[in-house]
């Protein structure tokens, strides 16, 4: 995020899954404000859910994920989840760009993009049983 600033042209916000919900929705209103000197968002999977975001790119650093013990390539679903952000219906972006930092990535990418979702086999709410 730093990075970014210090080139002297944008002003960031960030969003990651342990901010209290009302900062990642505070930090998404600043995001869409027209208004706001905030152009880019630093953002981790969590913008993937719950936040309406008027975002005409996304650009994954990479598509790996760190789980804390090890690092893995993201599914294809996480990978459509957080690409879905971009150009959405009712944004002021109805087409968006995805891409990569690293070009390595650009396959795994492109083959996640363009390949069908997959099919939730099974469904299960937690405390489900408590609502009987």
């Amino acid at each position: 995020m730093k990075k970014i600033e210090n080139q002297g042209k944008h002003l960031c916000l960030v969003v990651y899954g342990s901010l209290p919900p009302e900062t990642r929705t505070r930090q998404a209103s600043m995001f869409n404000d027209a208004t706001s000197e905030f152009d880019v968002l630093v953002a981790s999977d969590a913008i993937g859910m719950g936040l309406n975001l008027y975002i005409s790119r996304i650009i994954f650093p990479t598509l790996k994920k760190f789980d804390g013990f090890k690092f893995w390539d993201l599914t294809v679903s996480e990978i459509k989840q957080s690409a879905g952000r971009v150009g959405r219906y009712g944004s002021n972006f109805s087409v968006g760009e995805v891409t990569c930092m690293d070009a390595e990535d650009l396959p795994l990418l492109n083959s996640s993009l363009n390949s069908r979702s997959p099919t939730l086999k099974e469904n299960h709410v937690e405390g489900e049983n408590e609502l009987n």
